[in-house]
Formats: C-alpha cells, sequence, structure tokens
C-alpha cells in the first residue's frame, strides 16, 4: 500500500476543509503529517450527497490496495435517507465498506444537517474571516435558531445571512480559510469529534 488515507467527499467545500485540516493543521489534530498525492488523495463524487451514501463501496473498491484506510464524508440533508439517523447510515455504511474488502480500515462521517455545521465553532477567527467585528457576528449568531442544545437548526441559511451581511460570497476557497485558522478543540460537533478521533486512531503523533 503506497499511500495512507483515501477520502471520498460530496461537494468542493468538504473537500477544500478537509484538504486543508490535513496538509495543514495535523499538529492540531494530534495526527502524524501529512502530505497530498502522497499520504492521503480526496476525490468529489459527481453525484454529492446521494452518490456518497449509495456509490462509495464501488467507487472505493479499486482502491484497497493502493491505500491502507479510506473515509467517507457527506450531508445527511440531501442523501436521501433522512428518515435515518445519521449515526445509523454511519455504521450501515461502515458494515457494507468492511465486508467489501476494507475491513477495519474504513469510517463513515454523517454531517448533520449539512457541512456548515462545522462553521459554528465560537471561534472569534471566523467573524475576522469573513469580515465582520465581533459584535456584527454577535449580533447575527443571536437572531438565528437554535435547538434546545443551542446548535443551530439551519446552518447552512446562517452561514449565507453571514456571508451576506459581509458582502461575501460563499465558495470552498472561503472554507479552506477557515479550516486553516479556527481552533479546532472549540468544534463540538459530533460528527466533526468523530473524524478527529478516527484520524487520531489510524494516525497517531
Amino acid at each position: 500500500m503506497t499511500r495512507k488515507l483515501v477520502i471520498l467527499v460530496a461537494d468542493a467545500d468538504i473537500r477544500e476543509a478537509v484538504r486543508t485540516l490535513l496538509s495543514k493543521r495535523c499538529q492540531a489534530l494530534g495526527i502524524k503529517e501529512m502530505r497530498e498525492n502522497h499520504d492521503f488523495s480526496i476525490f468529489v463524487h459527481s453525484e454529492h450527497d446521494p452518490g456518497v451514501r449509495t456509490r462509495a463501496i464501488e467507487f472505493l473498491r479499486p482502491m484497497q490496495s493502493q491505500f491502507s484506510h479510506a473515509l467517507v464524508i457527506f450531508d445527511h440533508e440531501g442523501c436521501g435517507a433522512e428518515e435515518i439517523l445519521p449515526t445509523k447510515l454511519e455504521q450501515e455504511l461502515e458494515q457494507k465498506l468492511a465486508q467489501s474488502g476494507w475491513k477495519d480500515r474504513c469510517a463513515v462521517i454523517v454531517i448533520e444537517p449539512e457541512f456548515e455545521a462545522w462553521v459554528w465553532t465560537g471561534s472569534p477567527r471566523t467573524a475576522k474571516t469573513v469580515g465582520l467585528s465581533a459584535q456584527q457576528w454577535q449580533n447575527l449568531v443571536s437572531s438565528f435558531a437554535k435547538n434546545n442544545l443551542g446548535k443551530l437548526i439551519r446552518p447552512k441559511e446562517a452561514w449565507k445571512q453571514v456571508l451576506k451581511a459581509a458582502g461575501r460570497k460563499s465558495s470552498a476557497r472561503l472554507f479552506g480559510e477557515l479550516a486553516e485558522v479556527v481552533g479546532l478543540s472549540k468544534c463540538q460537533d459530533r460528527s466533526f469529534r468523530k473524524l478527529v478521533s478516527v484520524l487520531q486512531r489510524w494516525f497517531p503523533r
């Protein structure tokens, strides 16, 4: 096996964030240093979330001899199986990947409800990166609907409002910028913490 990790994701936003994390934040993640195309490769499925959920097995099967581990990441919302809990979807797909030949060398991350949930870390660097003052950021965030755990109910829509206030457009590059500067310990989203845990288990420093 020539490389450590192959990653299949649903879109360019996730790709850019994960690429930045693995290329530039290994110390913060608590893992070995990684280099793209040497240690890891990331692919975006052309059918996005539904494609990753339903076709990850066939997509990744030819790569079993090239990579030591496989990681699959997609959004719960828009994947076509929203009636199934994210954790259940993860378990089911991990089992199928294991049976297809990956054994214990695979993991699945289902982000609830969607990737933008990772943005809301509470880090002051998020506001600075998008071009808002701390007060502007706080005013906006306080106006968004939250569940009883204090988590935003509609993170993607909230993110769009933040970018509109800052006069910016959403882009994969912006997610890469955030991944490079935001304190990773501040993001307590379940799916993100699973990502960190999996990487630390596979590639400890």
